[in-house]
């Protein structure tokens, strides 16, 4: 049953990596922590940024019950990246959140495997046959990503307008049905195109 659970629920699967990833932290030498973890759109940032932040970890001073709580982006669903995104914000947890990517972080985060720069980091190569291994014992991550479209830019509504004055004068108006005569060369003013 506990094996159906966890190929089943995203929660599931995610609280069972942060157990062996915490295990694994402690084997590593960083301090023992107890976070809630849940699958979660990250919210610093807001805006279009949303869409980029892969995870968050809530400091234990800002959450009710004083246990960090971590997000990982519905964006994400393959296994190995969820698990180094996780381990990154579980050092977060384990470390502080008050240190952000600073030494601290940067240090501890070396200290477990992760690679790359303290605030975009990867799987080191000595980490990799973990997690792998781990998600050959466990199953997949059991979570289809949500991929959020960009939002076209529509144009504007406006038509510009123009006389025949050298150069011309130009209106644009959200009218097709504008009718007004130039002063200046006392001629109509014709659309020409809309405004982009």
């Amino acid at each position: 049953m506990e094996q159906q659970v966890l190929t089943q629920y995203r929660e599931a699967w995610l609280h069972a990596a942060a157990t062996f990833l915490l295990d694994y932290m402690v084997e590593q030498g960083l301090p023992p922590v107890v976070v809630r973890v849940s699958c979660g759109w990250p919210v610093r940032g807001g805006g279009s940024r949303r869409r980029t932040v892969i995870g968050q970890c809530f400091a234990p001073s800002v959450c009710k019950d004083g246990k960090p709580q971590i997000f990982i982006s519905p964006r994400l669903s393959e296994s190995i990246e969820v698990l180094s995104t996780l381990l990154h914000e579980l050092v977060h947890a384990s470390v502080g959140c008050q240190f952000g990517h600073r030494k601290e972080f940067s240090q501890a985060a070396r200290q477990v495997g992760l690679a790359g720069p303290p605030t975009a980091t990867t799987v080191g190569e000595t980490l990799r046959p973990l997690l792998v291994s781990y998600v050959e014992r466990v199953g997949p991550y059991p979570h289809a990503a949500i991929v959020l479209k960009s939002t076209e830019k529509v144009g504007s509504r406006l038509r510009l307008y123009q006389c025949e004055c050298e150069p011309p004068v130009k209106v644009r108006v959200a009218s097709d049905g504008f009718q007004a005569m130039c002063l200046v060369c006392e001629q109509a003013f014709v659309q020409v195109g809309k405004e982009d």
